[in-house]
């Protein structure tokens, strides 16, 4: 995953710089109707390939020697892409989007364990900072809506609201820890945190969700500056598998069998980190329950 986790952030990078430099430097639309233009809906879905779009301009297919496969598909300026990620009953879709890139494996059976999209916050070149805060809170009511709820890492403390954020803006969390998306920062929360990737989790029946906010104004904007968020969803392989095993391929071949052991670990440490922040006056949220893991039920024949 670490490997993964860098490619994407490479792309992640190259692509904000792209983002700048191919808007129209007015910011104003693009065609002489002084409209957008609407791409078609792109489906992505993880599993078998030939369940995505994966054909037509801009898309491309690379085989790794590592055995890696990535499916790709980018845009362009002016016909920016629409892309509806398919998990029925949690389907959601994105707007002014760049890229989508898939990944697989020759010797993961089950496709596309993990998709990550790029997408700008809206069309434009570049927004005020409360224009862009109000949109990301609005996609992620619209991932709520659709039935991905909060995921917080099994190390990790279970606060909410503005508990959440003072905690996830700490030393210790800082660019880690995932926020609740129900809770809306001030402005002054908003600009504090832009350098440090924002983070926000979900997972819907064992699909997993990172939503990250990447910002910069190279482009010298005043009261503006330029926002790409990052998407990604990943598969229960690629989330507990590569996620917690990461370089140790005989690990992750039988992460099923390890997972529970591993996660056993950093419960310790979040129940650990919950006891000092009640001395420090936090209320934990008891009510959260870690999600089952699907891979593990099915194993056992328990797919309550």
């Amino acid at each position: 995953m670490k490997k993964i986790f860098i490619l994407v952030l490479l792309l992640t990078s190259i692509l904000l710089g792209t983002w700048a430099a191919v808007q129209p430097s007015n910011g104003q639309p693009t065609s002489k109707h002084n409209k957008y233009m609407p791409s078609p809906r792109t489906l992505i879905r993880l599993g078998n390939p030939q369940l995505s779009d994966l054909n037509g301009p801009g898309s491309s297919v690379e085989n790794h020697p590592t055995g890696t496969t990535f499916y790709q598909h980018t845009w362009t300026r002016g016909n920016l892409g629409t892309v509806e990620f398919a998990h029925v009953p949690n389907n959601f879709v994105v707007d002014n989007v760049l890229s989508v890139l898939g990944f697989a494996d020759k010797d993961v059976p089950e496709g596309i364990y993990d998709w990550s999209v790029s997408f700008g916050v809206s069309p434009e070149q570049a927004d005020t900072h409360e224009a862009a805060r109000d949109r990301v809170m609005s996609l992620l009511a619209q991932l709520r809506a659709a039935g991905w709820k909060r995921y917080i890492d099994v190390g990790d403390p279970r606060l909410t609201g503005k508990q959440a954020w003072l905690y996830g803006v700490s030393p210790k969390a800082l660019g880690i820890y995932s926020f609740d998306s129900t809770y809306t920062p001030t402005m002054e929360e908003w600009k504090s945190v832009l350098g440090s990737r924002p983070t926000w989790l979900f997972q819907a029946d064992g699909v997993y969700l990172e939503v990250v906010v990447d910002e910069s104004n190279t482009g010298g904007f005043v009261g503006k500056s330029t926002y790409l968020l990052g998407l990604e969803v990943k598969s229960e392989y690629a989330y507990y598998g590569i996620g917690y095993f990461s370089g140790k391929r005989e690990k992750i071949d039988n992460w099923k069998a390890l997972i529970s052991a591993e996660l056993a670990k950093y419960h310790k440490d979040r129940l650990k980190t919950e006891d000092e922040l009640r001395t420090a006056g936090y209320t934990i949220d008891t009510t959260y329950q870690d999600p089952p893991i699907k891979a593990l039920q099915a194993a056992s024949g328990n797919t309550k």
